[in-house]
């Protein structure tokens, strides 16, 4: 994960379409699927798409008259190293006080604390060699 870094939004939101798609993906497949919102000109989505490419983020090739892309960084990894940056920058690397915030702020259901705990009790098991 080294040579990962951060993605602008309007990058980070093609890959995000990349990402959900089975590769190769055409340019014009990645421009039909864009957010009516956003009324990105074909030459803005290419920019986009080269800067992908540079920061090797993107494989691309041509096909016939088309361009067609390949994730060189898979969607787990960008959010592995999105998550550690944001916990390190805004809880010193601290998950208590990441569920604190969120607790705090009612963003937590009782469903989630749920989920949370059985989650925290399987991996604790599994990391001291019990299992459930």
């Amino acid at each position: 994960m080294d040579n990962i870094k951060k993605l602008p939004d309007a990058e980070l939101e093609l890959m995000k379409i990349i990402w959900a798609n089975d590769p190769p993906i055409s340019t014009n497949e990645i421009i039909g699927k864009l957010d009516e919102e956003n009324n990105w000109k074909p030459p803005t989505v290419l920019t986009l798409l080269m800067r992908l490419v540079d920061k090797g983020f993107l494989t691309s090739e041509r096909k016939g008259k088309e361009r067609i892309y390949y994730p060189a960084v898979n969607e787990q990894d960008y959010l592995q190293y999105e998550t550690d940056i944001f916990i390190n920058k805004f809880h010193q690397n601290s998950l208590a006080s990441l569920v604190n915030t969120l607790y705090d702020g009612k963003k937590l259901t009782e469903q989630d604390i749920k989920q949370l705990a059985d989650f925290l009790r399987d991996k604790g098991g599994k990391k001291n060699g019990k299992m459930d």
